[in-house]
């Protein structure tokens, strides 16, 4: 079975509604959360 992961700032924003739907499903994922500070050197890994 697939692992999910969510990568998203550590805020609730547009990333919360990803979350929430998770959480509905009853579905395990990883939740990965940057701050500001960590994204650019984060961001070439997308």
């Amino acid at each position: 079975m697939s692992t999910y992961k969510l990568y998203y700032f550590n805020v609730r924003g547009r990333g919360e509604v990803a979350r929430l739907i998770f959480a509905a499903a009853d579905q395990k994922y990883e939740d990965i959360r940057y701050e500001r500070e960590e994204w650019a050197s984060h961001k070439s890994e997308m």
